[in-house]
């Protein structure tokens, strides 16, 4: 490879790549992180809600007309 293309050298380059990985790994911690909180958040909302249909009674003013 000619001298112009090395940009700046082996040096250069491997401070390149440590930097472009630790942007990658940075990423991938910030969307882990976020995920946890949404899945963490839904299940809190599914906790919650869950126990309220249990304890939940159907009540309308109309009796209920059932014909088999």
């Amino acid at each position: 490879m000619p001298k112009s293309r090395l940009r700046g050298g082996k040096k250069a380059h491997r401070k390149r790549v440590e930097k472009r990985n630790q942007n990658t790994k940075t990423q991938q911690k910030r969307i882990q992180k976020l995920w946890e909180e949404e899945i963490m958040k839904r299940m809190e909302e599914l906790s919650t809600s869950s126990g309220q249909t249990e304890n939940e009674e159907i009540t309308t003013g109309q009796p209920l007309d059932i014909k088999l």
